[in-house]
């Protein structure tokens, strides 16, 4: 019996039909996902997810890194893009990487960390952008 489930999975691996497993208890990947008109990606808090986002990210012009003013990466509640004036996009728990599929242009990004909001102004090119955003240290 033994040597028949042998011969089975080699035969699986031969074709290429064998199913890889991810790691028991890992988080899956990141799904894309949709506010407004814009699809994006958000996670990269794990090794692993990191990985998946970072296979994916050609298909994404703007790619957001949210991190402490200590450099440990930061989670925004809310982060709101615009463009023209016009709300584009509203997406809470973002981070710590966020990537969006949006067309090159000049944006605003709004985040919310903690009740506190931040601003960034953003030119997406047509190869994209990567925008390490690493939040300001709280005046006391």
């Amino acid at each position: 019996m033994r040597c028949i489930a042998v011969g089975l999975a080699l035969a699986l691996v031969a074709h290429g039909t064998a199913v890889a497993q991810s790691t028991p208890g890992g988080a899956p990947p990141p799904a894309v996902q949709r506010a407004g008109e814009v699809e994006y990606l958000s996670g990269g808090a794990g090794e692993e997810e990191r990985a998946a986002m970072t296979a994916q990210q050609a298909a994404f012009a703007l790619r957001i890194v949210f991190s402490e003013p200590g450099g440990g990466y930061a989670v925004a509640d809310r982060v709101e893009l615009s463009r023209g004036g016009a709300k584009v996009a509203t997406i809470d728990n973002a981070g710590p990487w966020l990537m969006l599929k949006v067309a090159p242009g000049d944006y605003a990004l709004d985040a919310t960390f903690a009740g506190r909001i931040e601003r960034r102004q953003v030119k997406v090119a047509a190869g994209g952008t990567r925008l390490d955003w690493r939040l300001r240290q709280e005046r006391k």
